[in-house]
């Protein structure tokens, strides 16, 4: 009798594992067929300049929060975008804590993010190389002092790292990674600690740039956003007679780190 009740138990246990996440559906409420693009696997994408970017992150996560505070913020401007990312078929078996911790050793493997590329219009919408080197460093005002990408057994509920990259528009710079975790849930926040130059000229002044990259578990499959928000600055910026696109910059930005993330995955 014990036997056959703990049987029960396990079942349940599984099945609860199984159905806790919720659809994309139910964590993003948007009207029209957006759900069924994403499941696609297209992009979407948006901006507080635009039409807003609430309807582009899961409701009741941690980059929820995130994206209401840019929608009120003054003196800023925030871009989105939001995909789904099929769960590999060897996760099936696992639970959500499992899920989250692989996630985590995935998105903090900062070496990894090397030779990122993104489509570039001026080479033709051709993939182009946007990171041209990335790896963690144990000290952010010395971006020499490099260590290896961290490894968990477990997943922490905060835990913060650092690193430097090098893009093919702002050159060198070291950033502040931040992690927060629940077992649905890795959110990071990541913060330019030295200013970001094209060229001679500072576009982005220290500690004015946040990203943030969120995995949410959901039925189909990890839901990835991302949001970009850059502080004191307008979205375009002249140098000489080029005219820097900020906001599209970093738009790029975010849609190569959840192109890499999603590969990943994979």
């Amino acid at each position: 009798m014990k036997k056959a009740v703990a049987t029960i138990i396990l079942v349940i246990t599984a099945l609860c594992s199984v159905f806790a996440a919720q659809t994309v559906r139910q964590l993003l409420p948007m009207t029209g067929d957006y759900a069924e693009l994403l499941k696609e696997g297209q992009t979407l994408s948006n901006s507080t300049l635009a039409d807003g970017i609430l309807h582009i992150v899961p409701q009741g996560s941690l980059i929820y929060n995130r994206a209401q505070e840019a929608t009120e913020e003054e003196n800023s401007f925030t871009v989105g975008i939001v995909a789904l990312a099929p769960y590999p078929e060897n996760w099936k078996d696992m639970t959500d804590r499992e899920k989250t911790l692989a996630l985590l050793n995935i998105i903090s493997a900062v070496s990894q993010q090397k030779g990122i590329t993104y489509i570039s219009r001026t080479a033709g919408y051709k993939p182009k190389t946007l990171i041209e080197d990335s790896y963690c460093i144990s000290d952010p005002d010395n971006s020499k002092s490099r260590i290896e990408d961290p490894s968990f057994t477990e997943l922490p509920a905060s835990y913060t790292e650092y690193s430097y990259q090098k893009d093919n528009r702002f050159g060198g710079n070291t950033f502040v990674l931040d992690y927060n975790c629940t077992d649905s849930e890795i959110f990071l926040k990541i913060t330019n600690h030295t200013k970001m130059k094209f060229g001679p000229v500072t576009c982005v002044e220290e500690g004015k740039l946040s990203m943030f990259i969120d995995a949410h578990l959901a039925r189909e499959g990890v839901l990835v956003s991302c949001l970009a928000t850059v502080y004191d600055r307008k979205p375009t910026i002249k140098v000489l007679f080029y005219t820097v696109d900020i906001e599209e910059s970093f738009r790029r930005r975010i849609t190569g780190l959840k192109d890499w993330f999603v590969e990943e995955l994979k």
